[in-house]
Order: C-alpha cells, then sequence, then structure tokens
C-alpha cells in the first residue's frame, strides 16, 4: 500500500476530485454545480444571392432564348454579354395569384350533386344509380331450408346389384348364322367393273395402235414410199454398179502396195473403194422393207 502525507490527508476534497476519485458517495457530490453554457456561433450567411440560379442550372428556362442552362460561369450569377436575350419571369406561372385559394367549407360535399362529370345536369334529370345491374340478394336461411325441401330426392338404387340381377335373368345371345359366301349368285365369276375397265383399257389400245398405223401409211410430211418394184429395180441397178466399178478397180494397176509409186495411183485407188463401200451402204439402206424417198411432187 502507497501512504499519503500527512498535509496531503488534511486537505479538503473537491467535487471534482470527488468525482474523478471514484467515491460513490461524497457529501461535495450534494451540492449542485453551476453548468456552462455552450457558445452559440454565428448564423451563417452565403456569399452568394438567395436568388441566384446554381451553376449551370436547367430550371425555369422554358420560353426563354437560352440554350437549355443558366449560370454558366457560376460566382455572382451574371452570364457573359449576349448570353440570352430575355429570362424566364412570368408573374403567377407556377402558383397561381393570390387569394384564389377555394375555402374548404365551400367544396361540393357527397350527394348534392345532380350527377358525375364536369357537365351541369338540368334540373329534371334523375341521379344515376344502378339498380339495374345489382345482382340478386343473397337468399336468407329460410330460403335456403325450402329450397333444399323442394329438390326431389337421391335415388338409392343399389347398381351393382341391380346390374347383377339383370344379368342372371337376360337371355343369352345367339352368334348370327354364318354366311355361305360360295352361294352367292355371282361367286366364282368376274365382278362386272373389272370387265368394264378391261375392255376401256382394250379400246384405248386399239385406239393408239390405229393412229400409229395410220401415221405410218401416211408416213412422214414430204416424203413418200418406196414401191416394192420400184426398190428391187434400184437394188438390181445398184448391184450392176458396183460390178461396174469393181471390174475396173481389178483392172487397174493399183491393187498391190508395190505399184503404188505415184500421187495419182493413190488418188484413183482411194477413189474406187469409197465408191464400192458407197454402193454397198445404198443397197443396205434399200433392202429395209419400207423406204421412204422425198416427193418430187
Amino acid at each position: 500500500l502507497v501512504l499519503q502525507s500527512t498535509t496531503e490527508q488534511q486537505q479538503p476534497l473537491t467535487v471534482a476530485a470527488a468525482m474523478q476519485s471514484g467515491m460513490e458517495e461524497s457529501i461535495y457530490a450534494l451540492i449542485p454545480q453551476p453548468v456552462a453554457q455552450p457558445s452559440k456561433p454565428a448564423m451563417y450567411h452565403s456569399k452568394h444571392a438567395g436568388n441566384q440560379a446554381p451553376t449551370f442550372s436547367t430550371f425555369g428556362l422554358a420560353g426563354t432564348s437560352k440554350p437549355g442552362y443558366n449560370n454558366i460561369i457560376g460566382g455572382n450569377g451574371v452570364d457573359p454579354a449576349g448570353y440570352g436575350k430575355h429570362s424566364y419571369k412570368k408573374g403567377h406561372a407556377t402558383f397561381g395569384k393570390e387569394g384564389n385559394a377555394i375555402p374548404p367549407t365551400d367544396i361540393q360535399k357527397k350527394g348534392s350533386g345532380k350527377g358525375g362529370g364536369a357537365v351541369h345536369l338540368a334540373a329534371e334529370v334523375a341521379p344515376f344509380s344502378y339498380n339495374e345491374a345489382k345482382k340478386p340478394p343473397v337468399p336468407t336461411l329460410q330460403q335456403c331450408a325450402q329450397e333444399d325441401k323442394d329438390k326431389p330426392k337421391k335415388d338409392t338404387k343399389n347398381f351393382i346389384t341391380s346390374n347383377a340381377v339383370e344379368n342372371i335373368l337376360a337371355v343369352p345371345k345367339r352368334d348370327p348364322d354364318p354366311i355361305d359366301w360360295t352361294a352367292k349368285p355371282n361367286y366364282g365369276k368376274v365382278p362386272p367393273y373389272l370387265r368394264k375397265i378391261k375392255k376401256e383399257i382394250n379400246d384405248e389400245y386399239e385406239y393408239i395402235r390405229t393412229m400409229q398405223q395410220t401415221q405410218e401409211d401416211q408416213g412422214p410430211e414430204g416424203l413418200r414410199q418406196l414401191e416394192e418394184g420400184e426398190r428391187l429395180e434400184l437394188i438390181d441397178q445398184l448391184k450392176s454398179k458396183w460390178d461396174e466399178v469393181n471390174a475396173t478397180y481389178q483392172r487397174s494397176s493399183v491393187l498391190s502396195l508395190a505399184s503404188l509409186d505415184t500421187i495419182g495411183k493413190v488418188k484413183r485407188k482411194e477413189k474406187y473403194e469409197a465408191q464400192l463401200a458407197q454402193i454397198e451402204r445404198d443397197i443396205e439402206k434399200l433392202s429395209k422393207p419400207v423406204v421412204y424417198v422425198a416427193n418430187d411432187e
């Protein structure tokens, strides 16, 4: 323990010291002490005017010549020269004129008008009512009980027992007699509709063959069919011509390859062979049963 000196123990304690020492009870704490009042700071006053718009403000520019904002440079609110030709200052533009408010006692009360809307109705016009569109009233308990009594009673029939009795007493159903399809009068015969279809198909084929035969008889346009005698005569003449050319070709000195020592002999050999080949092709064409030639008429 730390012992205090005699002089310190003899000095009386003040209220603040007693409170700081943590004493729970002290006679000094019973004396009310004056409370120091805090000093009130001076009221703040802005250096800017109260009617000055904020910097780059867009409020209240409708109907002016300004480009959508006000007080560009800030500070004292003086815009540069030539900025806006007139300002937006209109009397009673937003809140109306002074003294135009309607007293609350003069408003229209419920049930005092002739009808809804802003149009004044004549005196003889009756007020609107919903009598025609109203739903019917809710039935009372007595009415509901009476409706229950008037309803027909439910059938207490036991359908399971009833169906069982009906099936027991019912007469068994007989299967229908089998049909003897071979006893039909047209059994094993071709149906009439098939004979009709086959006849139509044969008629179409016959018509097509007739048209083809007619076209063959007439021949192509501008040509005529060579008669049989004329065709045989031409074949005989071509054969005689072939014999003459072949005999000349055999008598000439162009048969062997060794004798083809000049250009003239080569050309004569090629000429004879070409004539013989052409005559053979003509004979082959005229040997067909039907030959068409150009019509000279």
